[in-house]
């Protein structure tokens, strides 16, 4: 971006709104202990265990690193040179440091959310225009006063806290955005709501805009990260200005030293020919984050994909990059001269007389500033050390070019290899075909002395040429991204084509070598690597979808299931005249799409997730889940008229609960993959099946810690709400008069209320099924929701219902085959599935 050696050097420190000395400690004060716990321990407390690691924060070490920015057309990356290196920031990069959710998803800045009453009643609470974000100010304004606020509220602010104060990261008083502010309303949405995509692009958007040759200015959004990256691609920098600061509560991290006392410059002088992580490496086609109106950069994206093929054995040297910079840098280096003290005679002399007073003309205030040929000091930072910074970083770029064309080439003639090998036919010169050129394009691209993929040899000179060079520009020879003619339709096509098989090509190539384990030589390792915040802020487990619930079905086992049903006698005879109790029958019925499921069918599948939680708790959302099967809704239901009935003691408690009420509460039943979880304790979340009348099925979530249940329909017009409000009942009543009634201690006991709990049936993004389907969209909220997913998928649909119920029967089939692999067909009961016929 600035011609190497004419960057803007930093008058003040980097203004920034993140960190609030107020905001969080109000916050704080106002949650209860456990609230704020589970604050900090939610998807977005990574914001709350960043602020108590107290980071040092370096605005000069952040401001040269800007300002070694290279030109590129992309709006949502940057691109940094570290000696001869270029450097990437990108979504990736922010991803990985913070562990936060940057998944895609469209309107990002603005997500639709209907503003209702309840939306209406707590803007109002916390003193907030219905039209507008609320502001800092606002949030520490309304936590002195909500006291007496529910549970929900007092966390809705937490939330905004966070939102306002390191995702917006505005000014203290300065409103945010409305609408991903009302997202908080509800609690789970909100929380699972891809906050670090929407956190990087504010950060990247107020950096693109600021003129880094002002004396000061302030960036939007959570700067700090910056900071955190400079650490991350240079560990050993990392390790000479940052000091470990080991802590119970996370592993260790970074603070920084007062370095104000020595040159920063020579320190980032000393540091540039250290180990550099280029860019947090990915699967090929993961390497390119999607974004709604990004523009193309060829040159970046050509950049990346070759040195993502390098695997790090390239040698960069300054060659590489232009020395001239896109902008000119207009803040040299200036010094106050310092006037000498007049004597009193002096100042006699040059006092006016009224008559001169009276005729001379009033002129402004000013201080003589001239441009300083010598060594002053300014921050620390002398002009002298500046220039010789870059003099030997000019020295750099005026050798080592011939190693980069060489290599260029010979990945090249390594691709052109690999296409041949595997059958693939380059189509010659298409109209649209963009390549790395290193030769005239009538001369034959080969090197000196080396074998051609067809075994000729040939030698010649290389020259490249670029586009539209202007007289007087740099005449060395350069890497640049020709396109030799306008393409037509025809062409985009034939090159969509081609760059997709060779995209595929380089995945298979590369995919061994990536899913190795990457060791560093003894000479390499540094005990600064690995666990510091420079690799990672906070680290975050990666937990959930830890499979595709909507995969394709596996032929193979498609056909082992087929010949599994030809043994059974009735499996030629039509649905209607199978046997009841025949496995035929069992299959035929789940298999078949508006086939209403018993409960037997749901209780298979829930023994499936309960199979699957026991084997890999990791695949799923959290290690606190609970699976309750059908059984559980239907005996609860029954036996609540008994619950109201029965009489209360002296403390309140005396009822009598459902039988079976305590095994379900330590986690003896479901028999099946036993748990022996008790809520509360080991268990925060409830997934069940429940029957409306013999009728209609619908799914429930019920979350312990938020006291809430929520309910997914997929018939809603099935159930009124007041059907509903008195099927809801018996949960929400029992469930904590459960957990007080069962508690062993005073001290658990406390934890909880007879309250009810709250319920809300969810309508926005929830698929809506034909009749009779409603049972296989019920166990399929429950297992996308227990496996993290943010939302249900397009693939949830009625024109995918047939391959969704074959694809649960091979899914119990094919884990049911793991327990009978020595042919005993009659003993095909492992996951319970007759059970009731």
């Amino acid at each position: 971006m600035f011609t190497l050696g004419e960057e803007p050097i930093p008058g003040k420190s980097i203004a920034y709104h993140t960190d609030d000395p107020h905001l969080l400690p109000t916050v704080k004060a106002a949650l209860h202990d456990d609230e704020w716990e589970e604050l900090k321990n939610s998807r977005l407390g990574v914001f709350i265990k960043f602020w108590e690691l107290k980071f040092g924060w370096v605005s000069r070490l952040v401001h040269y690193m800007l300002c070694y920015q290279l030109d590129i057309k992309k709006k949502y990356e940057l691109w940094c040179l570290i000696g001869p290196e270029p450097v990437r920031f990108s979504m990736i990069e922010f991803e990985h440091l913070t562990g936060l959710n940057c998944e895609y998803i469209k309107n990002l800045d603005n997500p639709a959310v209907e503003v209702t009453d309840e939306l209406a009643r707590f803007w109002e609470l916390i003193a907030v225009d219905i039209d507008a974000g609320p502001s800092s100010q606002q949030i520490v304004e309304a936590c002195e006063r909500s006291g007496e606020w529910s549970r929900d509220d007092r966390l809705r602010l937490g939330y905004l806290a966070i939102y306002t104060g390191f995702i917006e990261g505005k000014k203290y008083s300065s409103a945010t955005r409305a609408s991903p502010a009302r997202l908080v309303m509800d609690l789970e949405d909100f929380e699972t709501y891809p906050w670090g995509r929407l956190a990087f692009k504010t950060l990247i958007d107020s950096v693109k805009a600021k003129k880094l040759t002002k004396t000061c200015y302030t960036v939007d959004g959570f700067i700090q990260v910056l900071q955190v990256w400079v650490y991350y691609a240079m560990p050993d920098l990392a390790a000479s200005f940052g000091n470990l600061y080991e802590t119970n509560r996370v592993p260790l991290c970074w603070l920084t030293r007062n370095i104000k006392d020595e040159s920063l410059s020579k320190r980032l002088s000393a540091h540039r020919y250290t180990r550099v992580v280029n860019y947090e490496q990915k699967e090929i086609d993961e390497m390119f984050p999607q974004w709604d109106n990004d523009e193309s950069d060829v040159v970046v994206e050509n950049l990346v994909k070759f040195m993502f093929a390098a695997k790090g054995k390239w040698k960069w040297t300054q060659e590489c990059c232009p020395v001239e910079g896109a902008k000119k840098c207009t803040n040299p280096v200036y010094v106050k001269q310092e006037r000498p003290q007049p004597s009193v005679n002096e100042e006699r002399r040059a006092q006016p007389t009224g008559n001169e007073e009276r005729k001379a003309p009033k002129k402004a205030r000013t201080e003589a500033y001239t441009e300083s040929p010598a060594a002053a000091a300014r921050n620390g930072i002398t002009r002298e050390e500046i220039e010789q910074l870059f003099k030997d970083m000019t020295k750099v770029m005026t050798a080592g070019f011939g190693q980069c064309v060489e290599t260029v080439k010979l990945l090249e003639g390594r691709m052109e290899a690999l296409e041949k090998k595997v059958g693939i036919k380059r189509k010659g010169t298409d109209s649209n075909e963009l390549q790395l050129t290193l030769s005239d394009t009538g001369k034959d691209a080969k090197e000196p002395g080396s074998e051609s993929v067809n075994g000729d040899k040939g030698g010649r000179e290389n020259n490249v040429h670029a586009a539209n060079i202007e007289p007087g520009c740099l005449t060395e020879p350069s890497v640049v991204i020709m396109d030799k003619t306008k393409p037509t339709k025809s062409d985009l096509e034939r090159e969509e084509e081609r760059r997709e098989a060779q995209k595929d090509i380089v995945k298979e190539y590369c995919r061994a070598k990536s899913e190795r384990e990457r060791k560093l030589a003894a000479s390499q390792q540094s005990p600064f690597l690995g666990n510091s915040t420079a690799k990672q802020i906070v680290p975050t487990k990666n937990v959930g979808h830890g499979y595709d619930p909507f995969a394709p079905v596996d032929k193979k086992n498609a056909k082992l299931f087929l010949e599994f049903l030809k043994k059974d006698l009735h499996h030629t005879l039509r649905f209607e005249k199978k046997p009841s109790g025949s496995r035929s029958l069992w299959f035929a019925t789940l298999r078949t799409p508006l086939k209403w499921l018993m409960g037997y069918h749901m209780d298979g599948f829930i023994n499936l997730l309960r199979l699957r939680y026991s084997e890999h708790p990791e695949h799923f959302r959290s290690d606190r889940l609970c699976f309750l099967d059908s059984t559980f809704g239907l005996m609860w239901i029954d036996k609540y008229g008994d619950f109201k009935s029965s009489e209360l003691g002296i403390n309140g408690l005396g009822r009598r609960l459902p039988p079976g009420a305590f095994d379900h509460y330590a986690g003896l039943v479901p028999k099946y993959r036993q748990s022996n979880h008790i809520w509360g304790k080991y268990v925060d979340d409830i997934y069940a099946p429940v029957n409306y009348n013999n009728e209609h099925w619908i799914a429930i979530w019920v979350s312990i810690p938020k006291k809430h249940i929520t309910i997914w329909d997929s018939i809603p017009s099935h159930i009124k709400p007041a059907q509903l409000a008195e099927l809801i009942e018996p949960f929400t009543t029992m469930i904590p008069y459960l957990l007080v009634e069962l508690s062993p201690t005073d001290e658990e006991r406390v934890k909880y209320t007879l309250e009810p709990f709250t319920y809300e049936r969810v309508r926005v993004g929830v698929p809506v099924a034909r009749s009779r389907d409603c049972g296989v969209y019920t166990l399929k909220y429950i297992e996308c929701h227990a496996l993290g997913m943010s939302s249900f998928p397009p693939a949830l649909s009625d024109k995918n219902v047939k391959t969704i119920r074959e694809k649960m029967v091979m899914d119990m089939f094919e884990h049911d085959l793991c327990y009978h692999r020595d042919g005993d067909d009659d003993a095909y009961t492992a996951l319970d599935m007759y059970e009731g016929q």
